[in-house]
């Protein structure tokens, strides 16, 4: 129902393109995207870009409009989605969406799922996340405002975030990864964080198929290292295909 409710929110809006793009993938795709991990109680020791930032906290239900209003129709469909998908995901009933907050209000949103939300977790997302243990995090759907995408709100955020994780008690927060985004995998190396899984996603005439693989640790450690990005998002790409 809510995924129905996301649709006719894009066709009001004129957003067709969009729809066009997901009902392409639901009929036929293949994606791969790698399980990282970090263990809070660690201090973050690599050097990243940050802004200051006036706090991340908890999003106020009078701050939902400014990630959700969607844009006019004709514009970047991928900031059409990203918007009705925040929409969504508020109004999921998902608790812990957090915001980073700056002198001009928020700017980023994102949110640290923990497990006592397993249950909603699985019923907003189909099972495309395993079950979270009792002393783990869901770091899921990143979204920094248009306007401020040139700054570093993300890193600052997400240190934040890992901080919050420690103070709750947490002993590891994870996220997963698309392997066709090979520069942000490679950010959150440095960061400090560790592969441990592949989940597979196949979609073949509107129904899906999930796996979850194991990884070593090491198995992508290279990636930390600069190189071609090319050659790089090929050599991940062909773990959908093993």
């Amino acid at each position: 129902m809510r995924n129905i409710r996301k649709a006719l929110l894009l066709l009001r809006k004129g957003h067709f393109r969009p729809l066009l793009k997901r009902l392409r993938r639901s009929l036929w795709y293949d994606g791969v995207a790698f399980g990282l991990a970090y263990d809070p109680r660690v201090t973050v020791t690599a050097r990243i870009p940050r802004i200051p930032l006036d706090e991340v906290r908890p999003i106020r239900t009078d701050e939902a409009a400014v990630f959700t209003a969607l844009p006019p129709g004709g514009t970047p469909r991928v900031e059409a989605l990203t918007r009705a998908s925040a929409r969504h995901l508020l109004e999921s009933g998902l608790a812990t969406g957090y915001v980073g907050v700056t002198e001009e209000g928020p700017v980023y949103m994102q949110f640290l799922i923990t497990a006592d939300q397993n249950k909603r977790l699985a019923e907003v997302y189909g099972g495309l996340f395993p079950p979270l243990a009792d002393d783990e995090g869901l770091l899921e759907f990143a979204f920094t405002l248009q306007q401020h995408r040139t700054r570093p709100v993300m890193p600052t955020v997400l240190l934040r975030l890992i901080e919050i994780a420690r103070e709750h008690g947490l002993r590891r927060v994870v996220m997963y990864v698309h392997a066709d985004s090979p520069s942000l995998i490679r950010f959150y190396l440095r960061v400090g964080f560790v592969p441990y899984g592949v989940r597979v996603e196949r979609w073949r005439l509107l129904r899906r198929r999930l796996e979850f693989r194991p990884l070593a640790p090491d198995a992508i450690g290279g990636l930390a290292e600069p190189g071609d990005m090319n050659a790089l998002a090929e050599s991940l790409s062909r773990f959908a295909a093993s």
